[in-house]
């Protein structure tokens, strides 16, 4: 009779401890931010030639990133040969300086990422993941 009793009373204990864990992760701060460095290079999806981020060397403020589509995108959106100029948004995010079209670059994990780009004429929209080529 005390064994199945000494077995629920773990079995309650363990569950406590799984569910307090899960509260203390919840109350973790928010993911390190990136630097400029972080969101260099390479990003490519579904086998497409990469999406390439370069950047400045401008610190600070000053800081822009550039983002240039490969030719296959650039087809699809209309910007085949244009670069367009990014600046850190927050911690995780870069945006369009000029908005045009409105882009934005936001790293869910060092190595994972989702550019979403919205042109001005309605339907005009691209949210494509992406993960590092390199």
């Amino acid at each position: 009779m005390m064994k199945p009793l000494h077995m629920a009373i773990a079995a309650l204990g363990l569950t406590g401890m799984i569910a307090g864990a899960g509260v203390a992760r919840a109350d973790q701060p928010d993911p390190t931010p990136y630097g400029p460095g972080a969101y260099t290079g390479e990003w490519t999806a579904l086998g497409l030639q990469p999406v390439t981020i370069t950047a400045n060397k401008a610190l600070g403020p000053a800081a822009r990133l550039y983002l240039k589509l490969p030719d296959s995108l650039g087809k699809i959106t209309g910007l085949t040969g244009r670069t367009i100029e990014l600046k850190v948004q927050d911690d995780t995010s870069l945006r369009s300086v000029n908005d045009d079209p409105r882009t934005v670059f936001r790293l869910t994990s060092p190595n994972a990422a989702d550019l979403q780009m919205q042109g001005a004429k309605p339907g005009q929209k691209l949210d494509l993941p992406l993960s590092r080529a390199d």
